[in-house]
């Protein structure tokens, strides 16, 4: 909505997502969006639109539109523009609110349900592929127990590139409606996980996508106050790979070839005990 020299953005969550196989998950799920993005902002009031009004009765919320020149993180990785600095960038603001929130009672007290995650995550995601790949379900069912089981701080949930929007050194990071006390592990394999589908998609820049991976975690990892498995982090890669191609919303850049990689990748780094994050980057 634009008005003078003002633009805003009026949001109302759909109970059916637009996705080809039904999704169906709570509208309420924008309440907790408005609440989650008001805290990520007090921590990192410039990486964060601003909620100008909420309406918990028609579920309608209102937030400051982006400036002009900012653009989907996700197209430009797309058209090749790679640029580590953005994933350290990235990483230093995922460390603070992360961080920040696991020592914040009222954040513990108003993130504490997970159905949003659930329902948007979990099943769709990790459980669909247990279905796909019987073979795996044993591994997957402990991948998600572990992941369950942890919880350590506020969780994004869905910290993808396309909930990032960049511009010369500044970035907002959108989409909180996923946000629960969960396990940071996730948060960091779901970026993961969507840069190396890129690198398969773009295999002659897929040392670039693995620099700004690695950006990404090492400035996480240097500033951040919580713990994170990185075996489990390799392992829900694995799983959030196969996700990608047989769960309920796979990539929609990936022909059957590429589709056929990831599935290859994913499998392996699930079924080999000792794989690590280099491995994810090993040519297809």
């Amino acid at each position: 909505v634009s008005f003078g020299d003002q633009r805003l953005v009026v949001k109302h969550a759909l109970p059916r997502l637009r996705v080809a196989q039904e999704w169906l998950s709570s509208p309420t799920r924008v309440l907790v969006e408005a609440d989650a993005m008001a805290f990520a902002r007090r921590i990192r009031p410039s990486n964060v639109p601003e909620i100008i009004d909420v309406d918990d009765e028609r579920l309608v919320i209102v937030m400051t539109a982006a400036p002009p020149g900012m653009e989907n993180w996700k197209a430009t990785l797309l058209e090749g523009i790679i640029d580590p600095t953005v994933g350290a960038a990235l990483g230093t603001a995922l460390a603070d609110w992360h961080t920040k929130s696991s020592s914040d009672p009222a954040v513990w007290s108003r993130f504490g349900d997970r159905t949003h995650f659930f329902d948007l995550r979990v099943a769709p995601f990790l459980q669909r592929v247990a279905e796909v790949h019987q073979d795996l379900a044993t591994k997957i069912g402990d991948v998600i127990g572990r992941m369950m089981a942890r919880s350590i701080c506020l969780v994004h949930g869905d910290f993808s590139p396309k909930n990032v929007l960049v511009d010369k050194g500044s970035f907002w990071v959108l989409d909180w409606e996923i946000a629960h006390i969960g396990d940071p592990t996730f948060d960091l394999a779901f970026l993961v996980s969507h840069l190396v589908c890129k690198a398969i998609h773009r295999p002659y820049d897929a040392a670039r996508y693995h620099a700004c991976a690695d950006a990404f975690l090492a400035t996480y990892f240097d500033r951040s106050g919580v713990g994170v498995d990185k075996d489990d982090l390799v392992c829900q890669v694995g799983g959030l790979l196969l996700a990608r191609v047989d769960g309920k919303s796979p990539v929609d850049y990936f022909d059957p070839l590429e589709r056929d990689a990831a599935r290859t990748l994913g499998r392996r780094v699930l079924v080999e005990d000792n794989a690590d994050l280099a491995d994810l980057w090993e040519p297809q």
